[in-house]
């Protein structure tokens, strides 16, 4: 497994309930609405077990108060020996989360952290396809669903 590193900058405490008019009124002209957050960042560091691939793999939550977008950043690299530097990275792309995965995100960031199980798919299946988009052997469609799985 990798080792782990995150940080949400800007978080806090989320309140437990918000203020809200009483059902069926409106809120006052000019009011505006109760404060949420605008965005949720977190990176993993994952690497593999014979040292010679690393990923980053990022989690952003962003929202305009109805609407939620979750990103994935992910950044592989590789080196043919575990003494010599990692170097650029080989590939790096953004990745839109389908909805029906959201929740997967949001429990990664509460558990500060990817599954095995996860770590293994993001560093295994999720680089190839990485890897291969880049290459022009995989529609980045069919890469974006695979790296999207490592949520899964």
């Amino acid at each position: 497994m990798g080792s782990q590193s995150g940080s949400k900058p800007g978080s806090g405490t989320t309140p437990a309930s918000r203020s809200t008019p009483a059902s069926g009124t409106n809120p006052p002209a000019g009011a505006t609405p109760p404060a949420l957050p605008v965005a949720l960042k977190v990176s993993f560091t994952l690497n593999t077990p014979d040292g010679l691939r690393k990923v980053s793999f990022g989690l952003e939550k962003d929202t305009d108060g109805v609407t939620v977008n979750w990103t994935i950043t992910f950044v592989l690299y590789e080196r043919t020996s575990a003494t010599a530097s990692f170097g650029d990275p080989v590939v790096s792309l953004n990745v839109l989360v389908a909805e029906k995965l959201h929740a997967n995100a949001q429990a990664a960031v509460d558990n500060n952290g990817l599954t095995p199980a996860q770590t293994a798919h993001a560093t295994g299946p999720a680089a190839e396809a990485a890897k291969a988009t880049q290459a022009g052997t995989m529609p980045a469609p069919v890469a974006n669903n695979v790296i999207q799985n490592t949520l899964k």
